[in-house]
């Protein structure tokens, strides 16, 4: 058994430990929303690698234990109409999951590392997330990778309403 997990692409065959790293996560934060459908882990080979994104898991002995994923922001997007001027080079980061009895590892920060980098190399210009702010694992992440909170909103629509945070980092020096 090895220390730390095999980075790689997403597989189809990974789907089903992909949705169910996914819930497990945000059960254990308690943000996990039943009613709000994850059309994109449904189909992850055209949301993410056939749409110019990129999905990676992390592999440890046979079991995925890490996850996350990014794709260009598309002017419909939530995160483009709060955080204007992304069009243009812009990546969002999502689906980043570390199983709850995996944490603490430095798994997340490796999934990140590695989309971080692959997105440069695609020509990314910067990277954008949005995160609730009871995440606070997350956002402790995203902060020490450079992430930078440019929005806060709170979100009414659920029956449990919640703080979303907009983060974004820069990929290359505008100046």
């Amino acid at each position: 058994m090895g220390n730390d997990p095999t980075i790689r692409r997403y597989r189809p065959e990974d789907g089903d430990e992909v949705r169910e790293l996914h819930e497990t996560a945000m059960r254990d934060v308690g943000a996990y929303v039943d009613t709000v459908p994850d059309t994109d882990l449904e189909r992850v080979l055209e949301t993410y690698i056939d749409g110019d994104g990129e999905f990676l898991v992390g592999d440890l002995d046979g079991r995925i234990v890490a996850m996350g994923g990014f794709r260009p922001v598309e002017e419909t997007d939530y995160i483009a109409e709060v955080s204007p001027g992304l069009l243009d080079g812009a990546v969002e980061l999502t689906r980043m999951r570390v199983d709850p009895d995996y944490q603490r590892r430095g798994y997340g920060r490796r999934i990140y590392e590695e989309l971080e980098r692959r997105a440069r190399s695609q020509g990314a210009t910067r990277i954008v997330l949005d995160t609730m702010a009871k995440q606070t694992a997350a956002r402790r992440l995203y902060e020490a990778q450079g992430f930078e909170e440019v929005h806060r909103e709170r979100i009414e629509a659920f029956d449990d309403p919640f703080e979303l945070l907009v983060y974004r980092k820069p990929l290359v020096d505008d100046g």
